[in-house]
């Protein structure tokens, strides 16, 4: 049976897991320690493909680090299609410039791409991948004389166009 002084006690608070990083973040930063641990939260607790990627890449860092500190080598993870990934790693993946990836995402062409407050821009590997299956999107050391040449753009063979360069050479 409860007594009067447990009547009187207001309701412990429930354990919070990050309250001890979002303090630690407060005091580094400057912020408010609640608005912080609220920040978390929702990054961390929402249902979104970011989020999800957000919460495994935060527990490979964690077992990156603990594993550095008891002197277990891990390897590096294997890409995940699911991976966000910045401009430039979808631009080295298209063989494209980092601006036309992100016109690319500012078009929402590139589908599950994501833009912060700050205006980074992620997009998923699955996303950049199909976008090249998709634009048939070739390697750049390809040759395009000789790609123009098998669809006809060319009539004159290339040694037949050196030929006639160095016959009107010697009629000047």
């Amino acid at each position: 049976m409860p007594t009067a002084a447990t009547l009187n006690k207001s309701p412990a608070r429930r354990y919070d897991p990050l309250a001890p990083l979002a303090n630690a973040i407060g005091a580094m930063t400057g912020a408010m320690s609640e608005q912080v641990a609220s920040a978390l939260h929702q990054i961390l607790e929402a249902t979104t493909v970011q989020s999800r990627s957000a919460r495994l890449q935060l527990i490979r860092h964690l077992v990156d680090i603990e594993s550095q500190t008891v002197g277990i080598k891990m390897h590096k993870p294997i890409a995940c299609p699911d991976d966000l990934i910045s401009t430039a790693k979808a631009a080295q993946l298209l063989g494209y410039s980092r601006p036309y990836v992100a016109m690319l995402i500012d078009q929402r062409k590139l589908k599950g791409a994501t833009v912060s407050a700050g205006g980074h821009r992620r997009v998923s590997r699955a996303a950049v991948l199909d976008w090249k299956a998709k634009h048939q999107v070739t390697d750049k050391t390809t040759n395009l004389r000789t790609e123009s040449q098998q669809a006809g753009a060319y009539k004159s063979s290339e040694a037949d166009v050196v030929r006639r360069v160095e016959a009107l050479s010697k009629n000047r």
